[in-house]
Parts: structure tokens; C-alpha cells; sequence
């Protein structure tokens, strides 16, 4: 049985990207997902895509308190990184997570320099292939998938080294 991950931050980004390859069910490597109202905004926008997501997982939608909201409100100006990361990233230190979900290569660099732990679309199809959720062949497969047909920009170079990273894991 695979090994949950108490609890975690997302973005949008990759919720969206998973659904885009239909895989969300990789999502059961959380025990909870935080996600801001932000967050639920964007994912609004498509209700068939939020009513998965919620049917999938336990998502709990939650407010930033003032204190960081201004801190997310500093990010956005520091770094100018946008408001659903900037409050993303505000709620992983609201809620003592550790751990944020994003694809965002801007927001995963303000989040790394503040000590968060940070992950994408790629790294939660490798968890989920080490922790038996899905096979190898649907890792790579899905890996592929979110290259060529997704609204996910990633590289041919990074798309290779994760498939080689699966093709070599030792744990099987």
C-alpha cells in the first residue's frame, strides 16, 4: 500500500496538468490538499475539472489569514510571481505543509529560498509509479503524454531523465 503524504499545497497548474492526461488519481498520494481561494478561482473556471478534483481527493479550500496575506502580497512584488502561487506559497508557511505542488518554475524558486519543499506534474507520476499507484508503463506513458499533449511546457532533455529515473528504480 502506498505511503501517504500527510499533507500538501497546490497550485493549479498541476491539478489541471493531470486531468489534461487523465490521472488524477495520483492525487491519493495526499492524505489532504490544501488549496487557496485563489487556487479554486482558476480551477472554477472549469467545474467539471473542480468536481473531479474535490471527487478524487480530500481538497480542503483554505483562507489566508491577514498576516499572510500580506506576505503573499510581498511576493507578487518581490518576485512577480502571480497571486494563486504568491498565495499558494503563503498558505505552505500558514499551514506548516513543507511541501508545495507547482509547475511554476518562478514560484518553485521563491518557494525553494523559502525552505519549502517543492514538486511538479513529473515528480508526483514518479512517486506515484514508487508507490505502486500506477504501473511503470502508465508512468511513462503519461510522462510522454503530458510532453506532446498537454499545456504543460517541459523539455524533451527533463521528459527523458524522468523516464530514465522510472526505467532504473530499484524498488519494484
Amino acid at each position: 500500500m502506498a505511503k501517504k503524504i500527510d499533507k500538501a499545497v497546490f497550485d493549479t497548474g498541476p491539478l489541471i496538468h493531470l486531468n489534461e492526461v487523465e490521472l488524477l488519481r495520483v492525487l491519493k498520494l495526499f492524505k489532504l490538499i490544501f488549496i487557496t481561494g485563489e487556487v479554486v478561482e482558476e480551477l472554477s473556471k472549469n467545474r467539471a475539472l473542480y468536481a473531479e478534483v474535490k471527487q478524487v481527493m480530500n481538497i480542503k479550500p483554505l483562507q489566508l489569514k491577514s498576516m499572510y496575506k500580506d506576505m503573499s502580497k510581498l511576493l507578487i512584488e518581490k518576485y512577480g510571481i502571480d497571486f494563486a502561487e504568491s498565495s499558494s506559497i503563503a498558505l505552505s508557511i500558514q499551514e506548516k505543509t513543507g511541501l508545495f505542488i507547482t509547475d511554476d518554475l518562478d514560484a518553485r524558486t521563491v518557494a525553494k529560498s523559502l525552505n519549502i519543499e517543492v514538486h511538479g506534474t513529473l515528480g508526483l507520476i514518479a512517486r506515484a509509479y514508487r508507490e505502486k499507484i500506477i504501473s511503470e508503463e502508465t508512468a511513462i506513458g503519461k510522462i510522454n503524454e503530458l510532453h506532446e499533449k498537454s499545456s504543460l511546457f517541459i523539455t524533451k532533455d527533463l521528459v527523458e531523465r524522468i523516464i530514465k529515473d522510472i526505467k532504473s528504480y530499484k524498488g519494484k
